[in-house]
């Protein structure tokens, strides 16, 4: 690995100071106003989609974005207890003004997805299945982690091993199907390696995530299968019309006995503004309701009121600098994360001799600098440059708690150390006629060390290089066509390592080269005032990982013995994907049927034999289809009150054997009922799902559920300051439930009666 974290923070600080120049005196700015009923809206969202771009209302409900080039713009608005909107505005002169009258409403927000198109766009102006939250409504959700806190979202289930290590799982596909990004970067961990790895990323600290569903395929590169997660963290910066902007989150939750925190504070001045942030979450473990629970593996009965070993202790820093001018803009920041937390498994005993400990603890540390650009050209084919890079520099010990002669210690331990580079440069070029779109060069390179008593994969390097085209055609004023291509190349070379505890890993050398085409087509199509059909058609491809390819150890942590194979070929996938959607006064609505085909199918099963006393996961490929459908109707009877409903389902096979696909969520749907004001806020909900007798390998029945949450929040303003504060209650009623995606399902239901408390500050 060339690139180091002084280098590229050299480089790009160097790159900023060329650019640090004076804007041109006729530098041109956008101004304007929120209001509703003669009111300032303030603390109002406005977005600046075609430079992606976003500051906050003041008290008199203004906003600028200063230093913007001539040209046509969209701008987009948003606040809580209103409706959205979205404006045209023209810059030709040195100051263009424009002015937003909100209407009351209690719908659902309409989203800004940055992360399914070069462009943001709105989510119901996409080619594909998206959703997207915001800062307030992500503190406000139920859960710990990042993909809790959008399990709410149809099609979006969660793969549960406590709350640290959870998982999103879309439309049935996780893993390596499943691609989590940081501000569309790759976050160079190893959650991927098993159930038991947690995505080190603060859920606290997030200011929006994106949800791709269905295959994504030209913009990210590949193991985007099955979809994206993109979890925006504002690491770099961006220039605010206030001297001082940010946010501040705190929350306390009882079902953990959690407290977190987390500021980012942005200092703006001319062209530039630096962030400070920081932030962390001390939880313990988890309580479930008091009851006797057995252990399928050992037959062990044990009166539990918590999950074992689920406590998580987090904390997270970090600074950036971005100067923003008549050129465009460049920034540059650093994060550092810690994270220490518990895996469950069978609790020992107070002898400890008739039922050995199964628990494990995982610490992981990461190292994060982030670089972004936008610059403006006037050229005759290029319109604007966009670069983006990051480098992640990522330590993960695993610690199996073992016994010896003097109690409980530990003796052994992994240890990962992985170090990644991603950057993509975008070139969107200006219309030709109807045509319009992005030319694109992609890479990552990962080099992965591993070490300890069960190293489990050989050590790695792994580059994949890709080159894209996105194109999009107004074919009429109703009309939108999509076309995309990429060429990926992924080699994974095996270094051998003499100090290695397994002698494979010791001399081996071998290669693997995976090179493929993929494309996509879609077609948005506005059928009538308030009435949009879209349509997509997508071919992926995903390479082996290492370990899929070479893995050969126990994996404590997860309670397995990993063993790869090395004959395994690149996944490829069709997907069809169609969605109908509504928008109108009193009515919202959303139907998204889909069908997924993936060729060479890679997943773990347990082989049923065992090694060192541990069940083998062995890493085998099949031909899957996967299909079923998203649906979701918001109906709003008065101006304050709406009545939600949302339903998926997937139908997963494998369709060589002809039987079901393992760990497949079962019918869900949700009936949620909120009142939204300026001030107040509340909500009522219900979450059920259905049983699952569907079963793959390894999998067993799950029993239906229902359960019932409730909130409470209210706003408060001060001067251009929104304080908001809410008090929520999941599992009112405290329901022991199990969820069928859950690796513990079989041992510990879900988590109990909790409390959450809420506080946020947005300036």
């Amino acid at each position: 690995m060339n690139w180091t974290r002084p280098r590229l923070a050299a480089v790009a600080l160097a790159l900023a100071g060329l650019l640090s120049r004076p804007a041109a005196a006729s530098a041109q700015s956008i101004t304007g106003t929120v209001r509703s009923e003669t009111r300032p809206v303030v603390g109002a969202t406005v977005r600046l989609l075609d430079l992606d771009r976003a500051v906050h209302t003041g008290s008199r409900g203004e906003f600028t974005f200063a230093n913007v080039p001539r040209g046509s713009y969209r701008i987009f608005t948003s606040a809580s207890g209103y409706a959205s909107a979205t404006k045209p505005v023209e810059v030709t002169g040195d100051t263009a003004t424009i002015t937003f009258e909100l209407v009351t409403s209690a719908m659902t927000l309409k989203e800004i997805v940055v992360s399914a198109s070069p462009i943001a766009r709105t989510a119901d102006d996409q080619y594909q299945s998206v959703s997207s939250k915001s800062f307030v409504e992500l503190q406000n959700s139920a859960g710990t982690s990042f993909a809790e806190k959008i399990s709410d979202l149809p099609g979006v289930t969660v793969r549960g091993n406590g709350s640290a290590p959870t998982r999103p799982i879309l439309r049935g596909l996780g893993d390596n199907e499943v691609l989590v990004l940081e501000n569309g970067m790759r976050v160079g961990d190893i959650a991927t390696y098993d159930p038991a790895h947690a995505t080190p990323i603060e859920a606290i600290g997030v200011s929006q995530i994106d949800v791709v569903r269905g295959p994504a395929t030209i913009l990210y590169g590949p193991n985007t299968i099955g979809g994206l997660v993109n979890v925006i963290t504002d690491i770099v910066p961006t220039v605010s019309d206030h001297a001082v902007s940010g946010t501040l989150a705190t929350e306390g939750n009882t079902v953990s006995d959690q407290y977190a925190g987390y500021f980012n504070t942005v200092y703006s001045a001319g062209h530039q503004a630096v962030r400070v942030s920081a932030g962390g979450v001390h939880a313990d473990d988890i309580r479930i309701p008091s009851g006797t629970y057995t252990d399928p593996g050992t037959g062990g009965a044990f009166v539990l009121d918590r999950i074992p070993q689920t406590f998580d202790r987090s904390s997270e820093a970090g600074v950036g600098y971005a100067y923003q001018g008549d050129f465009g803009m460049i920034g540059i920041g650093g994060k550092h994360y810690e994270m220490n937390y518990g895996i469950p498994g069978t609790p020992p005993n107070p002898d400890w001799l008739a039922i050995p400990p199964t628990t494990s603890r995982i610490a992981q540390a990461r190292n994060t600098v982030e670089m972004r650009s936008l610059f403006n050209i006037d050229g005759a084919f290029a319109e604007r440059l966009k670069l983006d890079a990051s480098y992640n520099d990522y330590n993960h010990s695993e610690f199996p708690t073992a016994e010896d002669s003097s109690g409980v210690s530990d003796p052994q331990a992994n240890h990962f150390h992985k170090r990644t580079f991603n950057a993509v440069l975008q070139l969107q070029h200006r219309p030709i006629g109807k045509l319009q779109g992005t030319l694109g060069l992609w890479t990552d390179i990962e080099n992965l060390t591993i070490e300890g008593d069960q190293p489990l994969g050989p050590n790695s390097v792994t580059t994949g290089v890709a080159g894209y085209a996105y194109e999009e055609y107004l074919a009429t004023a109703n009309t939108r066509l999509q076309a995309g291509i990429r060429y990926d190349y992924n080699k994974i070379q095996t270094n051998p390592y003499p100090a290695s505890t397994d002698p494979v890993f010791q001399t081996l050398s071998t290669a693997r080269l995976s090179n493929a085409f993929t494309a996509s087509f879609g077609a948005v199509r506005r059928i009538a005032p308030g009435l949009t059909a879209s349509f997509s058609l997508a071919r992926s491809f995903r390479a082996p990982t290492v370990q899929e390819l070479f893995a050969n150890g126990l994996d404590a942590a997860s309670g397995t013995y990993s063993v790869g194979t090395a004959t395994l070929a690149p996944e490829h996938g069709f997907g069809v994907d169609a969605s109908f959607k509504g928008s109108y006064d009193k009515v919202v609505f959303e139907l998204s049927p889909y069908v997924n085909y993936i060729g060479n199918y890679i997943y773990g099963f347990l082989r049923g034999d065992t090694i060192q006393d541990f069940p083998v996961r062995q890493f085998a490929a099949a031909d899957a289809r996967l299909m079923g459908f998203e649906a979701v109707v918001i109906v709003q009877p008065t101006p304050h009150v709406a009545l939600r409903a949302s339903s998926d389902y997937v139908n997963a096979e494998d369709t060589k054997q002809n039987v079901p696909l393992p760990f497949i969520p079962p019918l869900r749907g949700l009936l949620r009922g909120t009142y939204q004001a300026s001030r107040y806020t509340g909500s009522i909900e219900g979450r059920f799902a259905a049983s699952q007798t569907r079963l793959g390998d390894g999998d067993t029945p799950t029993s239906g559920y229902a359960i019932m949450n409730v909130g409470f929040g209210v706003r408060l303003f001060q001067a251009r300051v929104v304080h908001s504060i809410s008090v929520h209650v999941d599992n009112v009623f405290n329901t022991v439930y199990r969820d069928n995606l859950s690796v513990i399902k079989d041992f510990i239901p879900q988590p109990a009666r909790g409390i959450r408390l809420n506080y946020q500050i947005v300036y």
